[in-house]
């Protein structure tokens, strides 16, 4: 498993995998989630921040099949805690050149098994870190379910609460300040016992092609 970085830049090379993404998105926070205000006729979970602004992370297997996904915002453009959710803070919204939104986390859910959901979701919060890193980005924010802060924290997230949890309609979220801390992506990595980067950026087919070949020879080799 592969976590690919997708922008403005390369989303030409991504066009399957990014429909595969925005219908997954459906199925899992409308599907099985149950969050009716994304629900869509074509099956396909596309809101206003899903513009040339926005970055996702999408979890690749080995047959380039999709997995998993995230979406990264720069704070200085519209992102949604700043022009939708602003009530969720207490403070001003954090903003700055090295701050990210990041939104639609979305793991496997119940289609797959609770280990590859928990290795799912510790590629998506590794590659977040390694593109933070890339990127010179030390902080992130979002709104995240209340009940998923224990495992935020039990993977060494150093979450600063916003404002205090608020309901919205299928259950509490929370505004969160994710400040990165020295050994954050070592520590990540050991839990997930992984030593080399989750993320790769393709530039163009013959960069996606020899990592897709790459992959390949690796599984067959294991």
């Amino acid at each position: 498993m592969r976590v690919h970085i997708v922008s403005q830049h390369n989303r030409t090379l991504y066009l399957h995998e990014l429909e595969a993404m925005h219908r997954h998105r459906h199925e899992l926070f409308v599907g099985q989630l149950g969050w009716r205000a994304l629900e869509s006729p074509d099956g396909l979970d596309v809101d206003e921040f899903d513009g040339l602004d926005a970055t996702y992370l999408l979890a690749l297997d080995n047959d380039g099949e999709l997995l998993g996904s995230g979406r990264m915002i720069p704070s200085w453009r519209r992102h949604m805690l700043r022009d939708l959710f602003p009530q969720y803070c207490s403070e001003p919204v954090p903003v700055g050149p090295d701050i990210w939104e990041w939104t639609r986390h979305a793991p496997p859910g119940r289609t797959r098994s609770r280990e590859t959901n928990l290795a799912v979701n510790l590629a998506l919060n590794i590659a977040i870190v390694e593109f933070a890193i890339s990127r010179g980005i030390t902080g992130i924010t979002g709104l995240l379910e209340a009940r998923m802060v224990p495992f935020a924290l039990s993977i060494g997230w150093r979450n600063r609460p916003l404002g205090p949890p608020q309901p919205y309609a299928e259950g509490m979220a929370v505004a969160l300040l994710n400040e990165l801390w020295p050994g954050q992506l070592e520590a990540l990595r050991s839990k997930a016992g992984r030593t080399s980067p989750y993320i790769v950026e393709c530039h163009c087919e013959s960069d996606l092609t020899h990592m897709q070949r790459a992959s390949t020879t690796a599984a067959i080799a294991a």
